[in-house]
């Protein structure tokens, strides 16, 4: 994975609720404190939202976001198994995995939730990934950065620096560190101590969420125990996010004491899943194919890993990627005889098979994933890739018509609409799609000129729907000029 500099420091600096950013009091001092309503801090709820997705959007520009449907469903189920355990299930959360191997983890408003793929291969268990995870909902729940804005010095709000400074610096590294830099260092002090209480808090009421979905309340504790011994390792090396955010003894005691006492509430989870995803981003994440086949053969043959399956699985994900079809497709067969319903094996499955220009069998078996998971987002990502393969278009289209009509889609479902719509001779369509993706990839310039061409290839489509297109040329425009129009 392409290492991303830029916008991960701006990330950790400001928007990083970082999972080891401050000291903590004792458990007992701890005040909540009372938040009030939206309205007593002038943020809305569509803001925040508006304001979590330009970031997110800018992230996802910048090569920042790993669109792996499988990853980003596996972190959303896990988020949600938290969030539900609150009186916060009603709140939209949106999970995303940060293409970079630095341990950190962020939130953002709307309920954005990066995490680097480098912290989840930190986790030895599911355990210790969500209380990482629960961490960052809390500082959501409780509107941290809503009440940042009320610590800042009147310098306008932080989010809005930092989303300026992203956007400055997309053309040019420079200019964006230099207005981001600018904006910063009259606020970084006066924000210290607040941040301080927001991760005192965030730690308290993320291991109560902890218990309260099932995991174990330890875990945390655990977690930062492991990272403190690791850190006494490095010496001057000490890596940047260690060095500035430093796990202490008191974070870990404070952990402790907050756990003991509160018992886990028993759920049924698969456990699986987290070995099997932390698997496929070390499949997906090594760019020397050649190392990656050697590694997962090594610990196979070794004995050396937590779990058997996931190994297997990740050594066929890696001589995928070498191309070695017949090798994978053997160890695949073998992993869904012993477990036929599971949704990596027969995507893994479905995508060695059209590789290999098994174009047919690959649509069987997705079209038997689908038939078990009918509303999966995941399946249906790949069923379309292969209705795409099989030119059934019009199958394809309606499919994608019916899931982008929930929120929170990946971009390349749009690219895949495109595909379908060219399929079908729709320019129209065509240039349609290509506008929401680049929209949603950070390119609005370029959204807007493909919606304009949408626009002047609808010779026939009423008065309504060009309306609509006018509007999302707005949109876009917003993007680029707050307050901007079309007209």
């Amino acid at each position: 994975m392409r290492k991303f500099k830029y916008l991960r420091n701006s990330l950790s600096l400001i928007l990083s609720f970082s999972i080891a950013i401050q000291p903590l009091v004792r458990a007992e001092e701890l005040l909540m404190p009372d938040m009030g309503n939206t309205a007593d801090y002038g943020v809305s709820p569509a803001e925040e939202k508006k304001t979590g997705e330009a970031v997110v959007r800018n992230i996802r520009r910048g090569g920042g976001v790993v669109d792996d449907p499988l990853i980003e469903d596996y972190l959303d189920h896990l988020g949600y198994r938290l969030i539900s355990s609150t009186n916060h299930a009603e709140q939209n959360f949106k999970f995303f995995l940060i293409n970079d191997k630095v341990l950190n983890a962020f939130a953002l408003p709307g309920g954005y939730i990066g995490i680097n793929y480098g912290l989840i291969m930190a986790t030895e268990s599911e355990s210790e990934l969500a209380s990482v995870m629960a961490h960052e909902v809390a500082h959501i729940t409780q509107r941290h950065h809503v009440r940042a804005y009320e610590a800042g010095t009147g310098q306008g709000p932080i989010l809005a620096a930092l989303i300026a400074a992203m956007i400055l610096g997309g053309g040019n590294n420079q200019i964006g560190e230099a207005a981001f830099a600018a904006t910063a260092a009259g606020m970084m002090q006066s924000q210290i101590n607040f941040t301080r209480a927001n991760e005192k808090e965030a730690d308290y009421i993320g291991i109560s969420m902890l218990a309260s979905a099932g995991y174990d309340p330890m875990s945390m504790a655990s977690f930062f125990g492991r990272l403190e011994k690791e850190s006494s390792l490095y010496g001057s090396t000490t890596p940047e996010f260690l060095r500035s955010h430093p796990v202490t003894s008191n974070r870990i005691a404070d952990a402790t004491n907050r756990a003991t006492g509160l018992k886990p509430k028993k759920h049924d989870y698969d456990k699986q899943s987290f070995y099997l995803i932390r698997a496929r981003i070390r499949a997906l994440a090594e760019e020397d194919k050649h190392s990656a086949i050697t590694e997962f053969a090594k610990r196979l043959e070794s004995g050396r890993f937590q779990n058997r399956a996931a190994e297997e699985y990740g050594y066929a994900l890696a001589l995928i990627k070498d191309k070695q079809y017949a090798k994978a497709d053997n160890i695949l067969s073998r992993l869904l005889e012993k477990d036929p319903t599971r949704i990596a094996y027969l995507v893994a499955k479905g995508e060695v098979e059209g590789s290999d220009k098994r174009i047919k069998q690959s649509r069987s078996t997705f079209a038997r994933a689908m038939e078990l998971y009918p509303d999966n987002k995941v399946v249906i990502y790949y069923y379309v890739q292969s209705l795409l393969k099989n030119r059934e278009f019009v199958m394809a289209r309606d499919l994608l018509n019916k899931v982008l009509r929930t929120p929170d889609n990946l971009p390349q479902l749009y690219k895949f609409l495109s595909e379908a719509e060219s399929g079908l001779n729709n320019a129209s369509g065509v240039h349609q799609a290509l506008a929401e993706y680049n929209f949603y990839i950070g390119q609005p310039h370029e959204a807007i000129r493909q919606m304009q061409l949408s626009m002047k290839s609808s010779k026939g489509d009423d008065f309504y729907l060009n309306a609509k297109r006018e509007a999302r040329i707005a949109e876009y425009q917003r993007e680029i000029i707050p307050g901007a129009t079309n007209h």
